[in-house]
């Protein structure tokens, strides 16, 4: 009997895979009156997710961003983007994956999570598409937030004249292989 569950025990280890982030980005899109579109990236992103065999509804882990990777085409107005995300208080955000849950379209689910930015837990959910290709598994998610609701007051210029929108649109792409 020991015998049968420790076989078992071995063979779902087997089959939850540890999937490994060879590229990814999170991007997030927002603007100021009198600009055009404040779109920082982050390209270096880090990543604990698994999943088993090739079933996305398994998919589960969390992904990291360094918030002083963030970079726009304005490096002074990344310095004042550092300074309202305090990054030296909060350098690292969080997006914890809890559950998948398919929608009607192929290859399209919603990604139930919370994030974790700027000290602040909160559930968030992703759409997004998530495909597989052989060995690599391609997730493209968008969501929005709004900065107030994890205590980040964004830059004004002029008073409120040009603040910078506190409704910011997250796009993360991440590609892993199995």
């Amino acid at each position: 009997m020991k015998f049968l569950v420790l076989s078992l025990i071995l063979g779902l280890s087997l089959i939850a895979g540890e999937l490994t982030l060879q590229s990814g980005s999170v991007m997030g899109l927002t603007g100021v009156v009198g600009d055009r579109n404040i779109d920082p990236k982050n390209e270096q992103l880090s990543a604990a997710l698994s999943m088993e065999s090739n079933d996305i509804l398994t998919l589960k882990g969390t992904i990291d961003v360094k918030m002083a990777m963030f970079k726009s085409s304005n490096a002074d107005r990344d310095e004042h983007m550092y300074e309202a995300l305090e990054i030296e208080d909060f350098a690292n955000s969080r997006y914890t994956i809890k559950s998948v849950e398919a929608i009607d379209t192929p290859d399209h689910y919603t990604l139930k999570g919370e994030l974790e930015l700027h000290g602040v837990k909160k559930p968030l959910d992703f759409k997004a598409k998530i495909t597989i290709d052989g060995k690599t598994v391609t997730i493209e998610a968008t969501s929005k937030i709004n900065v107030e609701d994890y205590d980040i007051e964004m830059p004004c210029l002029l008073g409120f004249t040009m603040c910078v929108d506190e409704n910011v649109a997250i796009n993360g792409v991440a590609v892993l292989s199995k």
